[in-house]
């Protein structure tokens, strides 16, 4: 399973991106996930410098693909405002999916999941629902598609 209730944040007041980062980096250790927080952050930060996250309007999908990492999870934000991802595009965002995988998964679980999560956020109907959740259930329910198509 790649998200749990445990890795689901709702109505976050957080202001930038980097915040984001830094909090899912500090939920990742604290649960265990991951060896070293300040690591998963670097390699967060160092990611979003290549090219942002940013999916479209609304949407990111931070990534690292970190030694750190244990295993391959995710995460899943939704912050109460929008907030400025840094992109050339001048996306705002409100739903963070956060996806970590080990380093040595870079090319195979890290592209499976970014596809599936990509595949389905283009959906209209995905999205829709997607910017009507409200409790954690609402977000394993919507999140089932994806993890059948990862697994």
């Amino acid at each position: 399973m790649l998200l749990n209730d445990s890795q689901i944040f709702l109505d976050l007041e957080l202001s930038n991106r980097d915040e984001v980062l830094e909090f899912i980096s500090v939920q990742a250790q604290q649960l265990g996930l991951i060896e070293n927080q300040e690591i998963l952050l670097k390699d967060f930060i160092s990611r979003e410098e290549q090219y942002p996250t940013a999916f479209q309007e609304g949407i990111a999908i931070p990534h690292a693909k970190s030694a750190t990492v244990k295993k391959a999870t995710l995460f899943f934000i939704k912050t109460t405002e929008n907030i400025d991802w840094n992109s050339p595009d001048h996306f705002k965002v409100k739903f963070i999916f956060a996806i970590l995988v080990p380093e040595m998964e870079a090319g195979t679980k890290h592209i499976k999941i970014l596809s599936a999560l990509a595949g389905n956020l283009i959906e209209e109907q995905f999205q829709e629902r997607l910017f009507k959740v409200n409790t954690k259930d609402d977000i394993l329910n919507l999140f089932k598609s994806v993890e059948m198509e990862v697994v």
